[in-house]
């Protein structure tokens, strides 16, 4: 019984050992890998936010007034026109003029 006993603890221990040795190769591996990855990789400054400012709020409050009317006017044309190229199309124009209806619709300079 007894030499039985030690016969397991002995399987034991070369079973412990071997998982041992695998977990320190794992270990000195990954270190080794940290460690190139540190030389090759620059280490990133985190990005700063820029300063919310009274022209950024505003640019964002025009943005999203004329993509609420935007998205209400092709909401109807979906609905109304079965017509794909149409839907298509009128999405692609308003993509292309966004810009002109910003001008359009929120510039307040005098045209003289």
């Amino acid at each position: 019984m007894s030499k039985e006993r030690a016969r397991r603890r002995v399987e034991r221990e070369a079973a412990a050992a071997l998982a041992r040795e695998r977990s320190e190769r794992l270990a000195r591996r990954r270190r080794s890998w940290a460690a190139l990855r540190a030389r090759v990789v620059p280490r990133r400054t985190p990005a700063r936010r820029p300063r919310d400012s009274a022209l950024a709020r505003q640019r964002a409050r025009q943005n999203g007034v004329l993509a609420a009317v935007v998205v209400a006017s092709h909401t109807v044309l979906w609905l109304l026109s079965p017509s794909w190229w149409l839907r298509g199309g009128a999405v692609l124009l308003t993509l292309l003029m966004w810009p002109v209806l910003l001008v359009v619709l929120f510039d307040r300079r005098p045209t003289v």
